[in-house]
């Protein structure tokens, strides 16, 4: 392994219980140059065993587009492992003048800032963050000017050693471990680059009966028990705007999740979802009624409770009749046609057709796992062919449910 060149870089020393840290900054072109993958790593094969995360290809071109393609990227910290060499700690001591007066200096602060210096022997390594390192690393292959870029970095040391190792590993998985990732509502809230999250947050805000209490901010598309005002969720309006939109949005999904926003498409992905939204007030009158009501008349309540009631008050009904609809639009209907075509069908949860397939009856309790399935009886029901084509209906559906599918069911107007 070659020798690095030896570098200083300014730092803030910190510790933590028995660990002391080195919270940095190094440029895009250094993170390159100085952080190793793992498999490059001159050390015995165990270390690279447990410390290497299965790197993903696609996430890492997916980090390296962010970077080339927002002006306002930012990640948080890297924190790096790294052992051999002597690594300096040189502090700067910090004491009263004419530009500090009034803060309280004690011996902490005189002696935490400085340069942690390598001396081209240390080997660098992602302990937490790889995928992140490769993106950079990627990113800076085409666009040199990247190179200039600063990222966050907190160097934490590792010893070579079976206690040392231990160490390492301890503090990779308490990382991962209390770590707790976003959640998708709040990323739907906050994302400015997703435009289907944009488009669910313009709903809210934009669509005729819509409000947070009808859509509130749930931590998924799941609606509880004593939830009484709610028709769905910001998460259950985000994956129906996903599943609403045409089919060549819908081929570039992970484009249209990573950005950057295009006003253009964040319009269609609206527009899509709102007038689904105005054809079931059409033709669904329960939805309707709830949307047309006050919040606080607590008319859900009438529709989604512990003995069942109406399909589309449940975030997997609404799901299967959303993604029916699409599949009839994709065929070349309206979407007034098909909610109407597909309003017909019977929409109570408990009737015999759901039995099996999405409620259970002896304990009263929602059925999550059978989406596709649903999503074609929907389309059996209105004399559609199956998507995909050679799906076999009435073969899953007694796989499932346990019972012949019904040769004749009664439409019933909603």
């Amino acid at each position: 392994m070659s020798k690095l060149t030896a570098k200083a870089f300014p730092a803030i020393r910190s510790h933590m219980g028995d660990r002391w840290y080195y919270t940095a900054t190094m440029t895009f072109g250094e993170v390159d140059e100085y952080v190793k993958p793992v498999p490059k790593i001159d050390e015995d094969e165990s270390l690279k065993m447990w410390i290497q995360r299965e790197l993903r290809s696609e996430r890492t071109a997916q980090i390296a587009k962010y970077l080339n393609s927002q002006p306002q990227r930012f990640f948080n910290a890297i924190v790096l492992g790294m052992y051999g060499g002597e690594p300096d700690w040189i502090p700067i001591t910090v004491s009263k003048g004419t530009s500090v007066q009034e803060v309280d200096l004690n011996e902490r602060l005189e002696r935490s800032f400085g340069f942690i210096q390598f001396s081209g022997d240390e080997t660098v390594f992602a302990v937490d963050g790889q995928h992140r390192v490769e993106g950079i690393r990627a990113a800076i292959i085409g666009n040199n000017q990247l190179a200039q870029d600063e990222q966050t970095v907190i160097f934490v040391a590792h010893h070579a050693d079976d206690v040392g190792r231990e160490r390492t590993r301890r503090l990779f998985s308490t990382l991962n471990k209390y770590a707790v990732p976003v959640a998708e509502s709040e990323k739907i809230a906050l994302s400015e680059d997703d435009m289907f999250a944009i488009a669910t947050r313009q709903l809210i805000d934009n669509y005729k009966s819509f409000n947070m209490k009808f859509v509130p901010l749930l931590p998924s598309a799941s609606i509880p028990n004593h939830e009484v005002t709610c028709v769905t969720t910001v998460v259950g309006l985000y994956r129906l705007a996903r599943f609403l939109s045409p089919i060549e949005i819908r081929r570039e999904r992970k484009k249209v999740e990573t950005g950057p926003a295009n006003p253009d498409v964040i319009k269609q992905i609206y527009q899509c979802s709102a007038d689904f939204w105005t054809a079931l007030k059409k033709h669904v009158d329960p939805i309707r009624k709830v949307l047309a009501s006050s919040p606080e008349r607590h008319l859900a309540a009438n529709y989604r409770h512990k003995e069942g009631g109406h399909l589309l008050f449940r975030s997997v009904g609404l799901d299967a009749f959303a993604r029916a609809t699409r599949v009839l639009q994709d065929r070349g209907r309206t979407v007034d046609e098909a909610v109407s075509a597909l309003s017909k069908v019977s929409l109570d949860i408990t009737a015999p057709l759901w039995e099996g397939l999405l409620w259970r009856s002896e304990n009263n309790t929602i059925l999550h796992k059978y989406g596709i399935l649903a999503l074609n009886v929907f389309l059996k029901q209105i004399g559609e062919t199956p998507a995909p084509n050679g799906y076999n209906v009435a073969a899953k559906y007694l796989h499932v449910t346990g019972n012949e599918y019904p040769r004749k069911v009664k439409i019933v107007a909603r």
